[in-house]
């Protein structure tokens, strides 16, 4: 039987090359990207791609926003983007997810960050996209519970630095993992190769 998997965040630099491994591994693979015609922040538009499907295996949400700018500059438009592709977003899908994993148990991979692992370096301004990592952290922790009664397992990777186009736009410096490293472990979390573990943060640092 094909195991069915969505990616959120799939056409960036992680949830690309998550895609790919997956697809390799014959996955049947949606991706939702605001590229591909998917905002993980409206909910109407979350019902509507989780709606197609018939099952699901595997939720791995990497969708995330960073707009680096001074904590006293950040306007509430800036602050609502960053949250809602990292944490609302994470939420609706995450409940989708739930909805269709409830009869037969699946596994739900939140892409955190460094920057959400309380006492972790924290870099200027990064102060949305720091909320939104540490948020993912929590709610990896809450849904890990909700979920055991349904099969549905729930972990987070926290990487540090990764070579992609958000690392540029941080503007951090020093060694980064490569996307294919951080993916490789993501889809073991998503498969059941990393069966039972539930509610774990794996920091993965360069």
């Amino acid at each position: 039987m094909t195991l069915t998997a969505v990616v959120t965040g799939g056409s960036g630099g992680i949830g690309g090359e998550v895609v790919k491994e997956l697809r390799a591994r014959r996955w049947d693979v949606t991706s939702l990207s605001r590229s591909e015609g998917c905002d993980v922040s409206d909910e109407d538009q979350v019902v509507k791609a989780f709606g197609q499907l018939r099952s699901l295996d595997a939720l791995v949400h990497c969708a995330a926003v960073l707009i680096k700018q001074p904590f006293v500059d950040t306007s509430m438009r800036d602050w609502d983007e960053q949250l809602g592709a990292g944490l609302r977003g994470a939420f609706l899908c995450s409940r989708e997810a739930f909805r269709l994993m409830r009869r037969g148990g699946g596994a739900i991979v939140m892409v955190s960050s460094l920057s959400g692992i309380a006492g972790a370096e924290k870099f200027r301004g990064m102060a949305a996209y720091v909320a939104a990592k540490s948020g993912l952290a929590g709610l990896t922790e809450a849904l890990a519970v909700e979920g055991r009664e349904f099969g549905i397992r729930v972990n987070a990777i926290s990487p540090g630095s990764v070579d992609t186009a958000m690392l540029r736009v941080a503007g951090v410096e020093g060694p980064a993992l490569s996307p294919a490293e951080v993916a490789h472990v993501i889809v073991w979390l998503a498969s059941t190769e990393s069966a039972p573990l539930t509610g774990a943060n794996l920091r993965m640092d360069p």
